[in-house]
């Protein structure tokens, strides 16, 4: 079974080029515009990732977080934020409450998103097989 990620991004460009460069890899993607229309699907489908942005419209990478890690269907699923802020961000404070797999700083890059990509799906596959 190929492994699905979701890719929750309100930039085209970053969505775009996340996408292509993890279909290359013979992974299954949906991309969505925000958080909510990534929750919504989440609760439809969970995907065996999610590599969400930190600041978009109608719900952030934080809320959608916390709702990830409150539903049963979604709670071990490994999560990557993407984030422009940086330094300004506190990475330990919100990898520790909700267990956010990794945090990546824009700009990223592709290659290096798609290794902590495979890492994950690779680890989690291992617990569940």
């Amino acid at each position: 079974m190929v492994p699905l990620v979701y890719v929750c991004d309100d930039d085209s460009h970053i969505v775009r080029a996340i996408s292509m460069k993890l279909k290359k890899a013979d992974l299954e993607v949906e991309c969505f515009p925000d958080g909510l229309a990534c929750w919504e699907r989440i609760q439809d489908r969970a995907p065996n990732m999610v590599i969400t942005d930190l600041q978009m419209p109608r719900m952030n990478g934080l809320e959608l977080c916390e709702k990830i890690r409150d539903f049963t269907d979604s709670q071990s699923i490994p999560v990557t934020l993407l984030t422009g802020k940086g330094f300004e961000f506190d990475h330990d404070e919100y990898i520790e409450t909700l267990k956010i797999t990794n945090v990546m700083v824009k700009p990223f890059s592709p290659k290096k998103l798609l290794a902590q990509v495979q890492e994950n799906l690779n680890f989690t596959h291992d617990l569940i097989g």
